[in-house]
């Protein structure tokens, strides 16, 4: 099993980019005065946070092995075993810093992973994705 993260650096950075957005929604709560707008904003902050953790969209760590793959992050594992995925896409993009990796069949909560180029070892995984993807069907277009 081979097993990709970021360095230790960025994911504090990450923790704290998440710790600054609830502060910031309290912060609205507290000491800004109330109307419609703080409450937005303050609604807007705590759903991107769940959101986060409900879909893990960002993983810290991914693991890969001949079995099947797991996506981690705040403590939560998505995993997913080859036997049971019917496709894969890897999707890359003009800024190039970056990968969207889909599997299938998945819930709405899962199955969608963005990996960034500051993981350790991302060349390598994004190849070994690659070369998993081919093995699918496409993913058809919505």
């Amino acid at each position: 099993m081979k097993v990709f993260a970021y360095p230790k650096k960025r994911a504090i950075a990450r923790i704290a980019q998440d710790g600054v957005v609830l502060l910031a929604t309290l912060w609205l709560f507290i000491a800004q005065p109330i109307g419609a707008f703080s409450y937005l904003l303050a609604a807007a902050g705590v759903v991107v946070l769940l959101w986060q953790v409900v879909t893990l969209h960002y993983p810290r760590e991914v693991s890969l092995s001949e079995q099947g793959i797991a996506f981690r992050a705040y403590g939560r594992v998505h995993r997913f075993a080859w036997s049971e995925v019917q496709a894969c896409r890897v999707r890359k993009f003009l800024v190039g810093d970056r990968v969207l990796v889909r599997l299938a069949p998945a819930t709405a909560f899962r199955g969608r992973y963005w990996l960034l180029e500051s993981m350790e070892n991302y060349g390598a995984l994004v190849c070994a994705l690659e070369a998993r993807a081919r093995c699918f069907s496409p993913i058809p277009a919505r």
